[in-house]
């Protein structure tokens, strides 16, 4: 078996790759005062963080493994060296959150996830949107029947491109985060048709992707890094009522015969509850993760999209 600290004991994370969304990670982690030291190929933005929140500094991973003192890490650099960060990471016995998506490739994200069943280690992936309070209220609404049953959702995420995106385009980079959270709330898909387009380059910056389940259910998700205008939003229609939620402003709307209205929600900043879960579990004390396999079945249903847009007919899909 892998690690595992006392409950009672925080885990020390380190976070390899400080820039994009990495840098988030390290402040909420010193926040949770988890943070050990940062990682970046890119030494002047090491330096930065580690003055900035006074833990050690370190340019390459093989680097942090000798130097640092830590239980757990991050992982939020470049997708395509997910696989070999992760897995050096892994092989050090550390417990790892591998940032969305876990990588670009099934077969890759098998290799990682084979890795740390080996060695015992916990395997979290950053799929953020599961813990938005808007979303979660929405789950539990649906797990108690308030809702009805689900038949048909709708995802809209468009913004300019990330300037700090280069490897991979929009389908694995944001359709992603929808095509996870329309399998954690409708079940997984048996079919997958999509249109992906390239308007500005150099990778797809627009994607449509049509998710189909058992019974009448549909997923309709629309990306694009084509739009100025910045919107994450999510319609589900069910059998006795219609849910919007805005990512953004976690809020969550429900029209059904009372009118609309809107729950009452306790907000919480997203990240900080997915890295609280990832901390409870490399402690060994629960902790409710996006596992391993979860952002592979993901990472394999962006691959049925891809090989549909190909094709320019619906794909039958499996879970790997």
């Amino acid at each position: 078996m892998g690690p595992r600290l006392s409950a009672a004991v925080s885990p020390r994370v380190a976070v390899v790759g400080v820039g994009g969304w990495g840098k988030n990670h390290a402040r909420v982690l010193r926040e949770l005062g988890a943070l050990a030291a940062v990682c970046d190929v890119d030494e002047a933005r090491a330096r930065e963080f580690s003055g900035l929140y006074g833990v050690p500094w370190y340019r390459s991973v093989d680097d942090l493994i000798a130097g640092a003192d830590f239980d757990a890490a991050v992982v939020a650099t470049p997708t395509s060296t997910h696989r070999e960060v992760a897995l050096k990471l892994i092989g050090a016995r550390k417990h790892v959150l591998v940032e969305k998506p876990i990588a670009p490739t099934v077969a890759e994200a098998r290799d990682i996830v084979e890795a740390a069943a080996s060695a015992g280690v916990v395997l979290a992936a950053g799929y953020i949107e599961r813990y938005n309070p808007a979303v979660s209220e929405l789950k539990s609404m649906m797990d108690s029947g308030r809702t009805g049953r689900p038949l048909f959702a709708e995802f809209h995420r468009e913004n300019r491109r990330p300037a700090h995106i280069a490897d991979v385009g929009i389908l694995h980079d944001t359709s992603v985060h929808d095509i996870d959270t329309a399998r954690w709330l409708l079940g997984d898909p048996r079919r997958v048709y999509a249109r992906l387009s390239t308007i500005v380059g150099p990778r797809e910056d627009y994607a449509v992707v049509v998710l189909e389940f058992d019974d009448p259910k549909v997923a309709v998700i629309t990306s694009n890094w084509i739009t100025p205008k910045k919107e994450r939003r999510m319609t589900v229609v069910f059998s006795e009522s219609i849910a919007t939620v805005d990512f953004v402003a976690m809020r969550l709307t429900i029209d059904d015969e009372r009118g609309r209205w809107e729950p009452r929600i306790q907000t919480w900043e997203p990240l900080r509850a997915e890295l609280e879960e990832f901390l409870k579990a490399a402690a060994g004390s629960g902790g409710r993760i996006v596992s391993g396999r979860e952002a592979m079945i993901t990472t394999a249903l962006a691959e049925a999209a891809e090989a549909s847009a190909r094709a320019g007919e619906p794909v039958e899909v499996r879970a790997p």
